[in-house]
């Protein structure tokens, strides 16, 4: 079972993707590659720019192939990587059995023999041998001048960027001021049009990743009772204007940038100096997977490094479109990851990415390090390092759940009085009334949101 470096350069789209895929062809960058020769097909994942690995495969016989990411080029970087790899050194691919992402690929795909014929395609002119080669050799002066050039253009484009966010964040404050006038029960009463116009015109002036916050406030208000509703609007639009006005103050300071226009490319985290890397073995505590308004699918992988005293969280987060159906995750609920995170630049480090890192399918039952401030300092602790944080993760200690007179769930301490209510509307038939040793919760001041519990008679449960 082989395939030559000829075949991957006919299977190319052109020579960009190949040039792209000699970039990926880096052991850190594949923690999974597996072959089988009874099918005739390689595996692998990819870590790219999101939070999950793409899960790339390939027959190399008939040279078919599947990728996750969501390139519009066929074969992909990732698939070409992958191949490429096979063909330099088939050895360092571990045989097995295909894991079920790839049998089910392998299920449902129609073999048809050879792919496409060179009658069939374009001619394009690409060379595998000279990918990543530059076309063109450029003198020293030459060289600066281009990379001046190229800075001065990004400079300008990032002014740019900034009038319009400025006039933005400008309209937005006087939208509040025009919603708190007019007053909250006209407001809730109309609040996903009136979100959707003002998410449009953030979306317009480049405050993208405030237009996506601001539009899904109606949906997060659907989950509350309705006496918590008033409570939870005015909090939402206070830490909205907290937001703009350190962004107006400060365009360059990264966490606002990232809650009002766009978060950094992983290559712009790891070339950054001071970037906070952390090496551990990190358990899955709590995942959600929610669908936004604007058509992307929000996945949301919390971590905590059981090899700390202290509770050191991390969120994996990512993004794609609805369109793109299912996607396999890389690190089930319970499952350990063990390797390097690296954290997005921020006062309070939270949201990173895995860089190179092996996965664990059958980890030790590790104690989870709760916590040892109360919910309400750490949250608190959290508020004074990002006023417009959502939501804190944390590591509660010894509990059980109960529910009250109308079925609502509640989280009640057995170490001291505390009680706090949940949103979570259904859980295990196993957990209420049952002592737990510890659960994960997000908590945003009034509510937690229950993740997963440890039992010593159940283990791990996911809620």
């Amino acid at each position: 079972m082989d395939i030559s470096l000829q075949v991957i350069q006919d299977l190319a789209p052109d020579q960009a993707s190949l040039n792209a895929a000699k970039k990926l062809i880096k052991p850190g960058k594949w923690p999974t590659r597996g072959k089988s020769a009874a099918v005739h097909s390689i595996w692998g994942q990819c870590q790219g720019s999101g939070a999950n690995p793409y899960y790339t495969m390939a027959d190399v016989v008939d040279h078919g192939y599947k990728c996750t990411c969501p390139s519009r080029k066929f074969p992909c970087k990732h698939v070409l990587a992958l191949l490429w790899q096979f063909a330099e050194d088939a050895e360092e691919f571990t045989e097995g059995e295909p894991p079920a992402w790839v049998q089910e690929w392998l299920g449902r795909r129609r073999k048809s023999g050879a792919t496409t014929t060179a009658e069939s395609k374009p001619v394009v002119s690409k060379n595998i041998h000279a990918a990543d080669t530059p076309v063109t050799t450029l003198s020293a002066a030459e060289q600066a001048k281009k990379e001046a050039d190229k800075a001065r253009r990004a400079e300008q484009n990032r002014a740019k960027t900034n009038a319009l966010i400025t006039a933005g964040l400008e309209e937005f404050q006087q939208w509040v001021d025009d919603q708190l006038r007019t007053g909250i029960a006209g407001f809730l009463k109309e609040a996903p049009a009136r979100c959707r116009r003002i998410a449009a015109r953030l979306v317009d002036a480049k405050a993208a990743a405030l237009a996506s916050r601001v539009d899904e406030l109606p949906a997060k208000l659907r989950q509350l009772e309705n006496e918590h509703r008033p409570a939870a609007v005015f909090k939402e639009l206070g830490q909205l204007i907290l937001l703009s006005e350190a962004w107006l103050a400060d365009p360059d300071d990264a966490d606002a940038r990232r809650a009002v226009a766009s978060t950094e490319t992983r290559e712009q985290v790891l070339g950054h100096s001071q970037t906070l890397r952390r090496h551990g073995v990190w358990e899955n505590i709590g995942e959600k997977v929610e669908t936004r308004r604007d058509g992307l699918i929000s996945h949301s992988t919390w971590l905590v490094n059981i090899e700390s005293d202290t509770p050191e969280f991390a969120l994996l987060q990512d993004y794609y479109p609805a369109s793109a159906g299912k996607r396999e995750v890389g690190l089930g609920n319970g499952m350990h990851l063990k390797g390097e995170l690296a954290y997005y630049p921020s006062r309070l480090p939270l949201r990173a990415f895995a860089v190179e890192y092996q996965i664990q399918n059958h980890a030790d039952d590790h104690p989870w390090p709760v916590s040892s401030v109360d919910v309400w300092t750490h949250y608190q602790h959290s508020l004074f390092q990002l006023p417009w944080q959502e939501q804190c993760p944390y590591l509660l200690g010894k509990g059980r759940i109960l529910t009250d007179e109308e079925g609502r769930y509640w989280w009640c301490s057995l170490t001291d009085d505390n009680r706090l209510p949940l949103l979570n509307h259904s859980l295990p038939t196993l957990l209420p009334g049952a002592i737990l040793q510890a659960a994960f919760i997000t908590w945003n001041g009034r509510h937690a949101e229950l993740f997963n519990v440890h039992s010593e008679q159940w283990g791990r449960l996911s809620c």
